[in-house]
């Protein structure tokens, strides 16, 4: 008789930290050098948002993948035109519920298509995103740099 696994589980503040750190990395491996024109900088903020995009898929893509080991995406008893469609929103209701829960401790909030039929997933209460100060440019600027990497 064996054992049931126990799940590990990282600390929200663990997590932060760790997000902060990928931040600082990140900005400091693609920071432009000294007496850097405007362009150069505004090019060095594109790569360091690029990097965590990357980053951010490569993470997220192996998640999806240890999660949904054991389950197969297909839209059996469907009309085959229909097929790819229903298996995509499958999938995508996967990622909303259970891998968003395993990742944030919540399901997405809500679950859009926009007029070109690509899913929009939103999150009105990010937890990255709680214990940043709402009206400093700085916390804004951080925001959309920690952004970049769940959108990855």
């Amino acid at each position: 008789m064996s054992a049931k696994p126990e799940f590990q589980q990282v600390a929200d503040s663990s997590m932060e930290f760790l997000m902060t750190e990928v931040l600082r990395y990140v900005e400091t491996s693609t920071a432009p050098a000294d007496g850097a024109t405007e362009q150069e900088i505004i090019f060095a903020r594109e790569m360091s948002a690029a990097k965590m995009e990357r980053m951010g898929f490569s993470v997220g893509f192996r998640l999806c993948e240890r999660l949904s080991q054991n389950r197969t995406f297909n839209a059996s008893g469907k009309d085959p035109t229909m097929a790819l469609a229903a298996a995509q929103l499958e999938a995508v209701k996967f990622l909303c519920k259970e891998v968003w829960m395993e990742v944030f401790r919540k399901q997405i909030d809500k679950l859009q298509t926009n007029h070109r039929g690509v899913f929009v997933l939103k999150d009105l209460e990010l937890r990255w995103l709680t214990r940043l100060p709402p009206s400093q440019e700085s916390a804004r600027v951080t925001a959309i740099q920690m952004l970049a990497f769940p959108c990855g």
